[in-house]
């Protein structure tokens, strides 16, 4: 099920974007949050006029439920109302839409990635107008393209599993943050449950499993469970596993936590070389704008991605004296400038 509608190279994106495109706005909402103030009136009028006056073949109705959800924020927020002005977010068909689901299910909005989400009558597309003003930031904006990267990422590490399986002695695959399982849908993954398993956990209650493929989930070899990285830890299905995924959720952990809580579980449910593949995001501008404009969830920087891999490290020794044994190998975003995150693949010695 090849999917990269728009996207035969996933990555491909129009230009490169400048720093100053990101601290603009955090430098904006900085100010805003040191003055006390609200967003100036005018600018937020002429938002809302736009908005209202590019969609005119769109139901009053349900421009007013999107704008009573977005207009707050963008009264509250200098920087999303610039950012929406620069480009011209309230003409898209798809940006404020985008914007709610940021808020509500952050699964649903990092499929934006590849152009998929929801118009302004909440009709579900998989893949935007090429020509709305949202096509620009899809293409380019860092956070999307890392994502695109990461999720190839772990196609490649499926598929190598699954290659390497028989009918005999299938791989199991486990996915903690699955979310809408971006990574089997987008980037030409074939499914084989002859010869291996796949488990995906997720607490996004708005994820509808069913609805994801084409074929029924046994069909393709896949679990789904609705629940929290707690309780699929936890859970005997998930035992013997040959590679465990926990794709963007590390930095949303107490390293504290991650280090004496999740990585010890992860490493009970691994096979002997098994494998834990999971990201942590560095300190760069990207992700401080998506966090300050987009109320992005908060994250847990380390530093750089060179201070966040050494980081990584001094973890993997101490967990090493304790008898948990792993090889390390560190990937960094290689499509954007300054990198955002380290995709670390830990294997059970």
């Amino acid at each position: 099920m090849i999917r990269n509608r728009g996207f035969s190279d996933p990555i491909r994106r129009t230009r490169e974007m400048d720093e100053i495109e990101f601290t603009k706005y955090t430098d904006i909402r900085k100010a805003q949050l040191l003055s006390g103030a609200m967003t100036d009136t005018d600018l937020v009028d002429k938002i809302r006029k736009d908005f209202y006056m590019s969609h005119t073949d769109v139901n009053y109705k349900n421009l007013d439920k999107i704008w009573m959800v977005v207009g707050p924020k963008i009264e509250q927020n200098a920087g999303l109302a610039q950012f929406t002005l620069d480009y011209h977010g309230a003409e898209s068909k798809y940006f404020f839409p985008w914007l709610k689901a940021v808020y509500t299910s952050p699964s649903e909005a990092l499929e934006m990635s590849y152009g998929a989400g929801r118009d302004l009558n909440g009709t579900w597309v998989e893949r935007t107008d090429t020509d709305d003003p949202i096509e620009g930031f899809v293409c380019d904006d860092p956070t999307f393209v890392y994502n695109r990267e990461r999720q190839m990422y772990v196609a490649d590490l499926v598929t190598t599993l699954q290659k390497k399986a028989t009918v005999t002695s299938p791989s199991k695959v486990v996915d903690l943050g699955a979310g809408r399982l971006a990574w089997a849908r987008w980037h030409g993954f074939k499914f084989d449950p002859s010869r291996q398993k796949i488990i995906a956990c997720d607490k996004d209650s708005t994820i509808a499993p069913e609805k994801l493929f084409a074929y029924p989930l046994e069909e393709l070899g896949i679990t789904y469970k609705i629940c929290d990285m707690t309780t699929a830890l936890t859970d005997t299905d998930c035992a013997n596993a040959d590679l465990i995924m926990l794709g963007g959720v590390a930095s949303y952990v107490p390293m504290e936590v991650f280090t004496q809580k999740i990585i010890p579980a992860a490493w009970s449910l691994l096979r002997n070389g098994g494998a834990f593949f999971f990201d942590l995001q560095a300190d760069c501008p990207y992700l401080r704008r998506s966090m300050s404009i987009f109320d992005w969830p908060e994250m847990y920087f380390y530093g750089t991605a060179a201070e966040t891999i050494a980081v990584v490290e001094k973890i993997r020794k101490e967990l090493w004296q304790k008898g948990l044994k792993f090889g390390a190998e560190y990937t960094l975003d290689t499509y954007n400038a300054v990198p955002s995150s380290v995709m670390t693949l830990f294997t059970k010695l």
